[in-house]
């Protein structure tokens, strides 16, 4: 290599630096608490946690894009299930339906460390638990499209204390087993989960 053609790709190599520091890759860990419930159905909400793992891409000074993979367990409490044959209610039942979301989240950094968030995911059924009922594998989405806002405060070191809410955009149930609010079978029961935790980027 002659001497131009090093001194080029060192400007360039100088030039590109600051980009790179800019787009900065950022591996981190998120967990904390779901509570969560199923629209138009009889149901009370339900408590438990999600975990998993986040890439935080700083692609600009006030804009990170931040794919994540979680485990979120959600569903709700003391859903009231009908008799299929009568139409009337007949038991109740703790549901819990298991997820693997993956989420392509978009924040926005308002003030040093205050931040909004706004993004999609795609949240795959891993498990359920019905007790007291035996479900048919196609009497309950498989897959379901969600979408999250939520703000959040970073600390300089690197731990988010953040809140989200985030609602499915498909039905949960592909049945009529429990009961409508508006006993309606153009209703359809939506996943709706609150999410208040931590996170981590290394």
């Amino acid at each position: 290599m002659n001497r131009n053609a090093f001194l080029l790709v060192a400007v360039a190599i100088l030039a590109a630096a600051p980009l790179y520091a800019q787009k900065r890759v950022s591996p981190g860990i998120r967990a904390g608490v779901n509570v969560t419930t199923l629209s138009n159905i009889h149901a009370d909400f339900k408590a438990d946690f999600y975990a998993g793992g986040i890439l935080s891409l700083n692609l600009a000074q006030r804009y990170t894009l931040q794919p994540e993979l979680t485990y979120t367990r959600q569903g709700a409490n003391n859903v009231v299930f009908v008799d299929e044959d009568t139409g009337e209610p007949n038991k109740e039942e703790n549901v819990t339906i298991q997820y693997l979301s993956l989420g392509v989240i978009n924040k926005f950094y308002f003030v040093e460390g205050f931040h909004g968030l706004v993004g999609p995911s795609l949240d795959v059924k891993i498990g359920k638990n019905f007790p007291r009922i035996d479900f048919e594998d196609d009497d309950y989405g498989g897959v379901d499209l969600g979408i999250a806002l939520g703000l959040g405060y970073t600390l300089p070191f690197g731990l988010t204390v953040e809140g989200r809410f985030k609602t499915g955009l498909l039905d949960a149930f592909n049945n009529d087993y429990f009961l409508g609010i508006f006993d309606d079978p153009d209703d359809v029961s939506l996943n709706r989960v609150f999410q208040v935790g931590l996170s981590y980027s290394f």
